[in-house]
């Protein structure tokens, strides 16, 4: 009797002990609730609006499984992040900027911006003696990574099942095509893994493995969340939020991005179809109404997570059932925000990985210069910093105990195609004048040629304007101070027009010329330049005259100097919506011809533009001024020329020639339409209105009036860069109308 008495007591105070209670959770009386959130892209941020139906329906969750949108939902929602504190970084982020992978231009180097006005293509290639070079991904992913970093507060665990919410994320290995249960270890890690779309993000390396987006093998974890444990969560009921994209019908197939759009419906459409099988008569199935949607529309995010709240309507009495009394649930939700993350990570050291081609010193000098970083916030911030600098496809850590210490492991991965690169380009400009000129474009850069950062630049044009130019870019001393030396060449074809607009005559120009000089680097700003130039020109003239050609050769050498200095701080250089830009360039030399000696000139170019946008509409407003200071045609080896689309619309494309010329504009254009980060910016609408002027003309000496000119414009943000469709009229000789269709950027 008295020994059952003692195990009596013992028994009773185990039942009343707190290590009991804490196990007597709200889930033990209580079915084992799983959640599956499946992968969409953009469209899976409606997973959001679901869970806060789930938490307004008192409704708890033991565990969760995730594929790539569901992955960055479930899995930052299982770490204990407030649902209130994801909607307000979903809705917030700036999803052009992460999904593009685009640094703000306005903060690069000027280095990296100064060929942006040649109308290059965006992608970029390496070549080296192994060959071309292709990209692994269309974007960089250091924005996204940054982004997950910041959502998961440096999260590595032992075990997700030892989160907050028990969790795994799915993903594909690219090497083997299995799936990869990410159950462990790094949670930013987890996420990137499960959401890396082939070839739109760069594969995520793991432990020496790569991996891919899960929708390939699972995007819809029902399997994960149903089979019992260690493999799976064991859940007795089972909700499954499907925000898949629905098949394309024939007619709405009409692209080659329809097709590749068709073509990854079919990849996961396969495994969905597989996973919906297992979904029981016990579980709860919820499909939000996207139509609309698709998987890039990220700038919809709030209009998505109300349909992700909208879609619970339908299911929202089978949920009541799983509903717990408000004090269970509170005591749940207690249990899941008492292990959020309270304070930022410190670190104790920061280690940087050996470099391919960039000195480790230039990056220790960004990451680890004093004061060392030793937070999140801190570390990416440098990482910016670095990416800025052109060098690298991204930079990521991962976080290890060593001896006590907290370390930050940083892995910067340089440009997969550096560090030589290769560009190409094309320009096209036609009119109602029948003028047509096409020209292709290639560039070639070899970077860290030596320590000090030397460069070799190449610029190639053929066609309309040929043009060849090389440069060395030497930095000295580990200072903004640089060297450098340019060359180049090129022919063009120069018309001359009547008052009225009739081609008189043509004069085929080639040129030939060397500077060499120093320079000061302004950072992300831009530059000045001081050099020392000689070169040569050839004039030659070809006249009809009554059916017949006469031909007359004019050979100048140019002896001189040069000064020059350029701000940029434009955001983009196609479309730009914020920003200033100004380059000032003036010549002093002297032009020695086969008519004349010793004709010197004062040669001013000024180019400027002030850029902003009120609600949705951008102004932009610009100036230009170019050629002799003294209006003297005498000593100018090429005339100076004005013309054509934004340059006095209306007109032919260079009507106006003579000793000097000026240009006054003002654009307004609104974007009307958005295209994939990938394809471009967007479709826009505007307008212009310009005035210009030119001085001692080239075929009578006069000056002209100030001509006004005005053109509305549809404009389309491409790859190959801007293209404009537009009209314009120009106040000229009675009024002069054109119509236009250029590729390429305008001066």
């Amino acid at each position: 009797m008295r020994l059952l008495a003692i195990l009596g007591v013992l028994l009773a105070a185990f039942v009343l002990s707190p290590t009991a209670t804490a196990a007597e959770s709200p889930t033990a009386k209580r079915p084992k609730i799983g959640l599956v959130l499946g992968g969409g892209g953009a469209r899976g941020l409606a997973h959001v609006g679901v869970l806060e139906q789930l938490e307004r329906l008192r409704v708890p969750i033991d565990c969760i499984a995730g594929t790539s949108a569901g992955a960055l939902v479930g899995g930052v929602y299982s770490s204990g992040m407030p649902l209130p504190e994801i909607r307000r970084q979903v809705e917030s982020a700036d999803w052009e900027k992460l999904i593009g992978g685009t640094p703000d231009r306005r903060n690069l180097p000027y280095l990296r911006k100064q060929d942006d006005f040649k109308n290059l293509a965006a992608m970029t290639l390496g070549l080296d003696s192994d060959g071309v070079k292709l990209p692994r991904s269309v974007v960089n992913s250091q924005f996204i990574d940054a982004f997950l970093r910041e959502l998961t507060q440096d999260l590595v665990i032992d075990s997700f099942a030892h989160m907050p919410i028990p969790f795994v994320a799915i993903a594909t290995d690219l090497e083997s095509g299995d799936m990869r249960v990410f159950k462990d270890g790094d949670l930013a890690v987890a996420l990137r893994a499960s959401m890396a779309v082939p070839g739109a993000f760069d594969v995520m390396q793991d432990k020496g493995r790569l991996y891919v987006d899960g929708m390939f093998v699972r995007n819809l974890p029902v399997e994960n969340i149903k089979s019992k444990a260690p493999e799976g969560c064991g859940a007795d009921v089972t909700i499954v939020v499907d925000v898949g994209t629905p098949m394309l019908k024939r007619d709405d197939i009409k692209s080659f991005l329809d097709v590749a759009a068709q073509a990854m419906n079919i990849a996961t459409g396969r495994n969905v179809l597989e996973s919906r099988k297992l979904i029981g008569e016990r579980d709860i199935l919820i499909e939000p109404d996207l139509n609309g949607y698709t998987p890039a529309s990220f700038t919809e995010a709030k209009d998505i997570i109300e349909r992700g709240r909208k879609s619970v309507a339908s299911v929202e009495a089978r949920l009541g059932e799983l509903s717990v009394p408000e004090a269970d649930y509170q005591a749940w939700a207690s249990h899941v925000s008492s292990r959020t993350t309270k304070e930022a990570v410190h670190y104790d050291r920061v280690e940087v990985a050996e470099t391919r081609f960039v000195p480790p010193k230039r990056v220790e000098e960004v990451l680890t210069a004093p004061p060392t970083p030793t937070n999140q916030d801190e570390l990416l911030a440098r990482f910016n910093k670095l990416y800025d600098s052109g060098d690298f496809d991204g930079i990521n850590y991962r976080l290890r105990e060593e001896n006590g210490q907290r370390i930050a492991s940083v892995a910067p991965i340089e440009r997969q195609v550096g560090p030589n690169y290769l560009r190409f380009g094309i320009d096209l400009a036609f009119d109602t004048y029948r003028t047509a000129n096409v020209a292709l474009l290639a560039n070639y850069q070899m970077t860290w040629l030596n320590q000090w950062g030397a460069q070799w630049r190449n610029f190639l044009r053929l066609g309309a304007g040929g043009e060849l130019e090389s440069e060395i870019y030497q930095p000295l001393w580990g200072s903004p101070v640089f060297a450098y030396g340019t060359v180049k060449g090129g022919n063009a074809l120069f018309p001359v027009y009547s008052e009225n607009g009739s081609k008189l005559m043509e004069l085929e120009i080639r040129h030939a010329g060397v500077e060499v000089g120093l320079g000061y680097s302004l950072g992300r700003y831009g530059e000045l330049r001081a050099g020392a130039l000689t070169g040569k020109i050839s004039n030659e003239m070809t006249t009809g005259v009554l059916g017949s050609l006469t031909t007359e050769q004019l050979d100048s050498t140019l002896r001189g100097f040069r000064v020059s200095g350029v701000v940029d701080q434009l955001d983009n250089p196609k479309w730009p919506r914020h920003g200033y830009y100004l380059r000032t360039d003036y010549g002093l030399a002297n032009m020695d011809s086969n008519s004349s000696k010793h004709n010197t000139a004062q040669l001013l170019s000024v180019d400027g533009d002030v850029v902003g946008t009120y609600a949705s509409y951008t102004l932009r407003g610009s100036a230009r001024l170019r050629g002799s200071m003294d209006q003297d045609l005498a000593g100018i080896a090429t005339p100076y020329q004005l013309g054509g689309f934004l340059q006095l619309s209306g007109l032919r494309a260079n009507q106006l020639s003579g000793a000097q010329t000026a240009l006054a504009r003002v654009m307004v254009y609104k974007q009307i339409s958005t295209l994939l980060p990938q394809l471009g910016s967007g479709t826009y609408v505007g307008g212009s209105l310009e005035s210009g002027k030119v001085w001692n003309q080239l075929i009578n000496g006069k000056n002209t009036a100030t001509i006004p000119s005005a053109s509305v414009y549809l404009g389309i943000d491409t790859l190959l860069g801007p293209l404009y469709v537009a009209v314009g009229w120009s106040d000229y000789m009675g009024g002069k109308w054109g119509g236009y269709l250029y590729l390429g950027y305008t001066k």
